[in-house]
């Protein structure tokens, strides 16, 4: 009778240790989870940061009357993020991540969805 009660001790036990081991590995891979949904956070912010900049250097350099329109996406993979146009710096910002360009000097404000982007005077014009 004690051999029966030994091995349904051992085996609670190591049922024990197994379910330890499984919680384990499952909180070190939320932890890598959320670790890479930070860094595709990050990269979509500094990718849409770097078109937006481009699209505002181009117009800077290039001769008068040029006019192009573009597009800024209402979203970014379901993450919400705003921009901000100040002191010749473009500012893309999430809950989790922020980017920073500089950007020439230009007047208006860029919008998600349509942007009309011209220059007229050797000054660049957003909207």
């Amino acid at each position: 009778m004690d051999s029966k009660a030994q091995i349904s001790a051992e085996f609670i036990i190591f049922l024990g240790l197994a379910f330890l081991i499984a919680l384990s590995f499952e909180f070190i891979s939320l932890d890598q989870l959320n670790d890479f949904r930070l860094q595709k956070e990050n990269e979509a912010i500094k990718d849409v940061a770097i078109k937006i900049q481009k699209e505002l250097l181009t117009a800077a350099v290039v001769e008068d009357g040029y006019v192009r329109t573009f597009i800024i996406p209402d979203a970014l993979d379901n993450i919400n993020y705003s921009l901000t146009l100040q002191n010749s710096t473009l500012t893309v910002q999430s809950k989790n991540s922020i980017y920073i360009a500089a950007i020439p000097a230009v007047l208006g404000n860029l919008n998600k969805g349509s942007n009309l982007i011209n220059k007229t005077g050797g000054v660049v014009h957003i909207n």
